[in-house]
């Protein structure tokens, strides 16, 4: 996916579609869950509770599989699955 359509949709497609294209879809890797989270960054609305849900769904990837990190990066991306 290019920068240009990361950038281009909307805000509130953005954690399903990034959930779909990180854990599903084929994919390089690190390489690629890296720049859609460095584009996702770059969005002037980065800040906002959706798009920091997608970033999130990134950094859920790239962290070590059980760490903290991990953990603490679905809670964000998926707050209405606390336990």
């Amino acid at each position: 996916m290019t920068n240009a359509e990361l950038t281009e949709i909307p805000s509130q497609e953005l954690v399903h579609l990034l959930d779909w294209m990180v854990w599903e879809m084929n994919h390089r890797g690190r390489e690629d869950v890296l720049m859609w989270r460095k584009e996702l960054s770059a969005r002037s609305d980065a800040g906002t509770t959706d798009v920091t849900r997608a970033i999130a769904v990134c950094d859920d990837y790239l962290a070590p599989e059980g760490s903290e990190e991990a953990r603490l990066a679905q809670a964000k991306a998926w707050p209405e699955l606390k336990s």
